[in-house]
């Protein structure tokens, strides 16, 4: 997904207007069932503005900003990120059909304090978003603690629970795929390290047809490092792979460049790579994701994580720019 079919996507839904409706559901932690919410429909017309208008402004219109898939994902800023991978178990109830057909929470059989997360479905029958919103302690009041409030001209403890509503979302979906907002919900909610980790054992078997190492035994062993993991799964996307640069080049290019000069052994007839070292290892998955550039303007030497393929494409030539 390109951002501008992300855009499309969403304004194909806000530029309902008034035949836009909204139904929101609450998953319940644990479980993850989810029921939903009956809400008077004058509160749900707020909650509904409330959160088009965040769609707008944390991604239509927020200039610069790039979408990347989460299996490419680096550290770049100004950024969401389209889920491209299995699912999470703790996720699976996202795959859940929203409907008139799901339970309504009850409070007599449930409680506030137990909603972990808010979908907010708004469309129409022929064209829905979904928003994602995990709840922070702070959006369900009573949640643990010892509360007071006013009754009367004196404190009061507070018995009951309150649901609170802020503008943030973690993400939305879209024809079909989520955009995440940003990954932490994923990093440290749910079961994504898992999830990485197996992903990323298919660049190893990427990395292993490539008879370009003695052994990938040591990469496999570090994949329980998660920060290394990602950077592995990524090579599935590599540009040296997918651009079948020959395995004699690539020795080659470890021999000379500066970053990885006298970092990696070889076998006797130079035609496999031997990692020995954790640094090895890290700057050969580098290497595969193309990390290393040269400026042609400078010869100077990069090391870049975000990149930008640059299309070149055919441009006429203006004659009135054209120097006499």
């Amino acid at each position: 997904m390109t951002r501008q079919e992300l855009i499309d996507g969403l304004n194909l839904v806000i530029d309902q207007g008034d035949d836009l409706s909204t139904v929101v559901y609450a998953v319940l932690k644990d479980t993850g069932e989810i029921k939903l919410l009956n809400i008077v429909n004058t509160e749900i017309e707020h909650i509904q503005t409330m959160f088009l208008n965040s769609i707008n402004s944390s991604i239509i219109n927020v200039e610069g900003q790039t979408i990347v898939s989460v299996s490419e994902a680096d550290d770049r800023a100004n950024t969401v990120f389209e889920y491209d991978l299995d699912l999470p178990d703790s996720l699976d109830y996202l795959n859940t059909q929203l409907n008139d057909a799901l339970p309504t929470f009850s409070f007599q059989d449930d409680d506030l304090a137990n909603i972990e997360t808010l979908l907010i479905e708004i469309g129409t029958e022929e064209h829905q978003l979904t928003i994602l919103k995990q709840l922070s302690p702070v959006e369900v009041f009573g949640r643990g603690g010892y509360m007071l409030w006013k009754a009367n001209q004196r404190l009061e403890k507070f018995e009951d629970k309150v649901l609170r509503f802020t503008p943030k979302f973690n993400a939305v979906k879209v024809d079909d795929t989520f955009v995440f907002t940003d990954l932490k919900i994923l990093e440290r909610n749910h079961g994504f390290h898992e999830v990485i980790v197996r992903e990323a054992t298919t660049s190893i078997q990427l990395i292993a047809d490539l008879n370009l190492l003695d052994t990938t035994d040591g990469l496999t062993a570090l994949l329980s490092n998660v920060s290394f993991a990602r950077k592995v799964l990524k090579i599935r996307n590599s540009p040296v792979i997918r651009n079948n640069v020959p395995n004699n080049v690539i020795i080659e290019f470890t021999r000379t460049h500066p970053a990885l000069i006298r970092k990696m052994k070889y076998n006797e007839d130079g035609t496999q790579i031997i990692l020995e070292t954790k640094l090895s290892k890290e700057l050969f998955i580098k290497m595969l994701d193309d990390a290393y550039l040269t400026s042609q303007l400078t010869q100077q030497f990069y090391e870049s994580k975000a990149k930008d393929a640059v299309e070149l494409e055919a441009e006429n030539v203006d004659e009135n720019n054209v120097a006499e």
